[in-house]
């Protein structure tokens, strides 16, 4: 993108100049022809990275959000273990699931999630708008000031939405055999609003203790800010072998223009890559973490959750913990280590998945580009005339 402006600018300039110049006009293009980089590839460039990028979030939120509905509720079943869990067991609890419940039935308080992914997005740029405190990672060069102030924000966005967070869990694994009506973004507020004052919704069932809020704030930011650094240190360094094994190195002229001999397609599965692996790297290194603060979240809600391990039954989640200290303890001592990993299996189906439609994209954006290739290789006159004419 910052190449397609600077060639703009450049273009710009010269048709302030003489019209009748064509020989600056081409001399330009020449410019960017010679660092490998015609107009038409810097667009192609800026639609194949736009495209890339919506597959990803595809991935990440309509193929990827049953799993995470799976994952939560094998996390509260008390009487699974982790051995249990298999991913063969995972895809019959899927197919028994929406064979009893309908085919939303795993893509329930989806847009209770979505609405929770906007509302940290929004929280974090209002707060780094007043406050100027980064609402991105800030790479380690930029000293241990920027990293706190990065640390600070999250901290203060979850305190924010940390009501909200906990109704749209609830949403999540709430079974929609035992739900009286459908989760609304609306519902998800009252029930927010229930829980700030520490009442039962009244679209739950039985009233329950509910942990202070101020006792999920910790549990939440260390989960969050782990998950944000271990995520950033596995990107980049996914980038970097990737490059090293491919010996590309990218470099940069007086003008700042990039130059690579590489295809700029070839510059695209790199960073979907990467983003794909992160991902599963962060998530699978924090389940126990993850299983910890969901329990917390939960606690009181007596919620109706799925089992799992027959797809047919349901079971109520009356767990009850004081701090984060006795939920690990708790939980190591009746369900055991391995019961830190479950979720396991679903986890594993979400990213092969995501994985598999990364590479789909990959190939097809190589077919695209290869087809428009041999597109303009076939009449190269067309090319230098709409040059000319830009």
């Amino acid at each position: 993108l910052s190449s397609i402006r600077s060639l703009k600018r450049e273009e710009a300039v010269v048709s302030t100049q003489s019209t009748g110049s064509q020989v600056d006009i081409l001399s330009t293009f020449a410019e960017s022809n010679s660092h490998g980089h015609t107009y038409e590839e810097l667009q192609m460039a800026s639609a194949t990275g736009f495209g890339a990028g919506l597959v990803c979030l595809g991935a990440e939120t309509l193929v990827g959000y049953p799993f995470i509905v799976l994952r939560r509720q094998c996390q509260l079943n008390v009487l699974c273990r982790a051995r249990d869990l298999s991913p063969l067991l995972m895809l019959k609890a899927i197919f028994q699931i929406q064979q009893r419940q309908g085919v939303a039935a795993l893509w329930k308080g989806f847009t209770c999630h979505m609405m929770m992914e906007g509302l940290q997005l929004t929280t974090d740029s209002c707060i780094s708008h007043v406050t100027d405190l980064p609402k991105e990672l800030p790479p380690v060069s930029e000293g241990p000031g920027r990293l706190l102030g990065y640390a600070t924000l999250k901290t203060l966005s979850t305190i924010l939405t940390l009501p909200i967070l906990s109704a749209v869990l609830v949403d999540t694994v709430q079974s929609e055999s035992a739900r009286s009506e459908s989760a609304t973004p609306m519902s998800c507020l009252k029930d927010a609003v229930y829980r700030l004052t520490r009442k039962c919704s009244p679209y739950q069932y039985q009233y329950g203790s509910f942990l202070p809020l101020h006792q999920l704030i910790l549990p939440t930011v260390v989960y969050t800010l782990s998950w944000d650094i271990l995520s950033q240190v596995v990107h980049s360094g996914v980038l970097r072998l990737y490059r090293l094994k491919n010996g590309k190195h990218s470099s940069s002229d007086n003008s700042g223009r990039r130059s690579t001999k590489t295809n700029l397609i070839d510059g695209v599965w790199p960073e979907l890559l990467a983003g794909t692996v992160h991902c599963f790297v962060a998530d699978l290194s924090l389940l126990p973490l993850e299983l910890i603060t969901n329990r917390l979240h939960l606690m009181g809600s007596r919620a109706i959750v799925d089992n799992v391990l027959d797809a047919k039954t349901v079971f109520p989640y009356q767990l009850s913990y004081s701090n984060i200290q006795q939920c690990a303890e708790a939980l190591l001592e009746t369900e055991g280590v391995p019961s830190l990993w479950k979720g396991f299996s679903a986890l594993l189906l979400q990213y092969t998945l995501r994985f598999a439609v990364v590479h789909s994209a990959r190939l097809l954006i190589k077919y695209i580009h290869s087809y428009s290739q041999k597109s303009q290789l076939s009449d190269p006159n067309d090319s230098l005339s709409v040059n000319l004419d830009k």
